[in-house]
């Protein structure tokens, strides 16, 4: 069924697609952050692709439903704060999102995929990623792709706090 998804690199005219993507999945499944930490998401070519980086996005009737990006994981704030012994290799995975409306159709798998041969083409060797407790979907998404729980944090600096999961996975070997 993904064969009527167009899988693209972002280009700047995508960033008010992007965020309202963002929002509308965040919504669909209790996670947004009101005024969140979203400034990747308006600076998406310095953040990602000037970073040796990657940001897709999957379309489908030129209407943007599906992405998601990777970056060094030199390049965010927070992942080695939780996740120990990472090669210099290590990419995060992040911003993997798909429209309500267009889940179950294996788009998902298909961004990550994509994403995956990227950054296994760049030399990276491993990647990590987070994502809530409570998104069973995308829980299942990166268990049946291989990533294996590397360690659960409690987060109390929002108003509600919630358990965040961090899921690893090596590309060695991965074809």
């Amino acid at each position: 069924m993904t064969g009527d998804l167009r899988v693209r690199r972002v280009r700047p005219a995508d960033t008010d697609r992007i965020q309202d993507l963002h929002e509308t999945a965040m919504r669909d499944v209790g996670a947004y952050v009101e005024d969140g930490p979203d400034d990747d998401l308006e600076a998406v070519t310095e953040t990602y692709l000037e970073s040796d980086g990657e940001f897709l996005v999957g379309e489908r009737e030129d209407r943007i439903v599906a992405m998601g990006a990777f970056r060094p994981v030199e390049e965010t704030d927070y992942v080695t704060d939780f996740v120990s012994d990472l090669p210099a290799s290590t990419v995060e995975l992040t911003r993997m999102r798909v429209d309500p409306d267009h889940q179950r159709r294996g788009y998902g798998r298909r961004i990550a995929a994509e994403l995956e041969g990227r950054a296994r083409d760049r030399g990276y060797t491993d990647i990590v990623l987070d994502t809530m407790a409570t998104q069973t979907a995308a829980r299942e998404l990166y268990e049946t792709l291989g990533y294996e729980e590397a360690t659960r944090e409690r987060i109390d600096g929002f108003d509600e706090p919630f358990d965040l999961l961090f899921y690893r996975k090596s590309l060695l070997g991965e074809e």
